[in-house]
Protein backbone atom coordinates (compact mmCIF):
# COMPACT_ATOMS: atom_id res chain seq x y z
CA UNK A 1 0.00 0.00 0.00
CA UNK A 2 1.40 3.38 -0.95
CA UNK A 3 1.18 6.50 1.16
CA UNK A 4 -1.72 8.63 -0.20
CA UNK A 5 0.12 11.83 0.71
CA UNK A 6 3.28 11.12 -1.28
CA UNK A 7 2.41 9.79 -4.74
CA UNK A 8 5.23 9.14 -7.15
CA UNK A 9 6.30 12.57 -8.38
CA UNK A 10 9.31 14.84 -8.57
CA UNK A 11 8.68 16.73 -5.31
CA UNK A 12 10.03 20.23 -4.89
CA UNK A 13 10.63 21.51 -1.36
CA UNK A 14 10.67 25.06 -0.06
CA UNK A 15 14.05 26.80 0.31
CA UNK A 16 15.70 26.64 3.73
CA UNK A 17 15.74 30.42 4.07
CA UNK A 18 11.93 30.33 4.29
CA UNK A 19 12.38 28.83 7.78
CA UNK A 20 14.02 32.08 8.90
CA UNK A 21 11.24 34.15 7.34
CA UNK A 22 8.55 32.06 9.08
CA UNK A 23 10.39 32.34 12.39
CA UNK A 24 10.69 36.11 12.05
CA UNK A 25 7.01 36.35 11.13
CA UNK A 26 6.09 34.25 14.19
CA UNK A 27 8.15 36.44 16.52
CA UNK A 28 6.86 39.74 15.14
CA UNK A 29 3.18 38.77 15.03
CA UNK A 30 3.21 36.99 18.39
CA UNK A 31 5.06 39.78 20.20
CA UNK A 32 2.51 42.34 18.99
CA UNK A 33 -0.44 40.08 19.86
CA UNK A 34 1.04 39.18 23.26
CA UNK A 35 1.58 42.86 24.15
CA UNK A 36 -2.01 43.71 23.23
CA UNK A 37 -3.39 40.79 25.26
CA UNK A 38 -1.15 41.58 28.26
CA UNK A 39 -2.29 45.21 28.29
CA UNK A 40 -5.97 44.31 27.96
CA UNK A 41 -5.76 41.63 30.67
CA UNK A 42 -3.65 43.89 32.89
CA UNK A 43 -6.13 46.75 32.80
CA UNK A 44 -9.24 44.57 33.09
CA UNK A 45 -8.34 41.56 35.26
CA UNK A 46 -5.18 42.67 37.03
CA UNK A 47 -1.46 42.52 36.42
CA UNK A 48 -0.97 39.11 38.01
CA UNK A 49 -3.23 37.66 35.30
CA UNK A 50 -1.36 39.74 32.72
CA UNK A 51 1.86 38.01 33.77
CA UNK A 52 0.28 34.61 33.05
CA UNK A 53 -1.01 35.86 29.70
CA UNK A 54 2.50 37.10 28.87
CA UNK A 55 4.04 33.75 29.79
CA UNK A 56 1.48 31.95 27.63
CA UNK A 57 2.32 34.30 24.74
CA UNK A 58 6.04 33.64 25.13
CA UNK A 59 5.44 29.86 25.23
CA UNK A 60 3.30 30.04 22.08
CA UNK A 61 5.97 32.12 20.32
CA UNK A 62 8.68 29.61 21.22
CA UNK A 63 6.46 26.77 19.98
CA UNK A 64 5.86 28.49 16.62
CA UNK A 65 9.56 29.31 16.19
CA UNK A 66 10.60 25.72 16.89
CA UNK A 67 7.85 24.28 14.68
CA UNK A 68 8.65 26.48 11.67
CA UNK A 69 11.44 24.22 10.43
CA UNK A 70 9.28 21.09 10.52
CA UNK A 71 6.41 22.90 8.81
CA UNK A 72 8.64 24.04 5.94
CA UNK A 73 10.14 20.54 5.53
CA UNK A 74 6.62 19.03 5.41
CA UNK A 75 5.54 21.29 2.54
CA UNK A 76 6.09 20.21 -1.05
CA UNK A 77 4.73 20.57 -4.56
CA UNK A 78 5.09 18.58 -7.74
CA UNK A 79 4.35 19.54 -11.33
CA UNK A 80 2.99 16.57 -13.24
CA UNK A 81 1.73 16.27 -16.82
CA UNK A 82 -1.95 16.84 -15.99
CA UNK A 83 -1.95 18.52 -12.57
CA UNK A 84 -0.08 20.23 -9.77
CA UNK A 85 0.20 18.43 -6.43
CA UNK A 86 0.61 20.31 -3.16
CA UNK A 87 1.21 18.52 0.13
CA UNK A 88 1.47 20.07 3.57
CA UNK A 89 0.73 19.57 7.22
CA UNK A 90 2.36 18.20 10.33
CA UNK A 91 -0.59 16.84 12.30
CA UNK A 92 -3.27 16.98 9.64
CA UNK A 93 -1.62 16.06 6.36
CA UNK A 94 -3.19 17.36 3.18
CA UNK A 95 -2.66 16.56 -0.48
CA UNK A 96 -4.30 18.76 -3.10
CA UNK A 97 -4.29 17.93 -6.81
CA UNK A 98 -5.10 20.89 -9.05
CA UNK A 99 -5.72 20.04 -12.72
CA UNK A 100 -4.08 22.62 -14.97
CA UNK A 101 -7.23 22.93 -17.06
CA UNK A 102 -9.25 24.02 -14.00
CA UNK A 103 -7.01 26.92 -12.98
CA UNK A 104 -8.61 30.34 -13.40
CA UNK A 105 -5.62 32.48 -12.46
CA UNK A 106 -2.15 32.31 -10.95
CA UNK A 107 -1.10 35.11 -8.57
CA UNK A 108 2.34 35.95 -7.18
CA UNK A 109 2.43 37.86 -3.89
CA UNK A 110 5.16 39.00 -1.52
CA UNK A 111 4.66 40.64 1.86
CA UNK A 112 7.21 42.83 3.65
CA UNK A 113 8.96 39.98 5.50
CA UNK A 114 9.02 37.81 2.37
CA UNK A 115 10.44 40.70 0.31
CA UNK A 116 13.20 41.22 2.89
CA UNK A 117 14.25 37.59 2.35
CA UNK A 118 13.72 37.70 -1.45
CA UNK A 119 10.73 35.35 -1.27
CA UNK A 120 7.27 35.25 -2.82
CA UNK A 121 4.23 32.97 -2.83
CA UNK A 122 2.28 31.58 -5.75
CA UNK A 123 -1.50 31.36 -5.34
CA UNK A 124 -3.64 29.26 -7.66
CA UNK A 125 -7.26 30.26 -8.06
CA UNK A 126 -9.79 27.67 -9.20
CA UNK A 127 -13.58 27.62 -9.34
CA UNK A 128 -13.61 25.57 -6.14
CA UNK A 129 -12.33 26.88 -2.82
CA UNK A 130 -11.39 23.32 -1.85
CA UNK A 131 -8.96 22.94 -4.73
CA UNK A 132 -7.30 26.36 -4.60
CA UNK A 133 -3.62 26.20 -3.77
CA UNK A 134 -0.87 28.27 -2.25
CA UNK A 135 2.88 27.68 -2.52
CA UNK A 136 4.69 30.00 -0.09
CA UNK A 137 8.37 30.76 0.41
CA UNK A 138 9.69 30.48 -3.14
CA UNK A 139 12.56 32.62 -4.34
CA UNK A 140 11.08 35.50 -6.33
CA UNK A 141 12.65 34.32 -9.60
CA UNK A 142 11.43 30.75 -8.99
CA UNK A 143 7.93 32.04 -8.23
CA UNK A 144 7.85 33.97 -11.51
CA UNK A 145 9.07 30.93 -13.46
CA UNK A 146 6.51 28.66 -11.76
CA UNK A 147 3.76 31.18 -12.53
CA UNK A 148 4.73 31.20 -16.21
CA UNK A 149 4.89 27.37 -16.40
CA UNK A 150 1.49 27.03 -14.71
CA UNK A 151 -0.12 29.59 -17.00
CA UNK A 152 1.31 27.83 -20.07
CA UNK A 153 0.12 24.42 -18.80
CA UNK A 154 -3.31 25.85 -17.99
CA UNK A 155 -3.68 27.40 -21.44
CA UNK A 156 -2.59 24.16 -23.10
CA UNK A 157 -5.17 22.12 -21.17
CA UNK A 158 -7.99 24.66 -20.87
CA UNK A 159 -11.47 23.43 -21.57
CA UNK A 160 -12.77 24.67 -24.92
CA UNK A 161 -15.50 27.30 -24.77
Amino acid sequence: MTDPFTPDADWQRLPQRYVSARRLDAVVSNVVLTLVVVLIVGFTAGWSWALWAGLAGVAWTVWRVLRAGRWVRAFGYAERDEDLLITSGLWNKRLTAIPYGRMLSVNVESGPIDRAWGLAQVQLVTASMQSAGNIPGLAQADAAQLRDRLIAAGEAQALPL
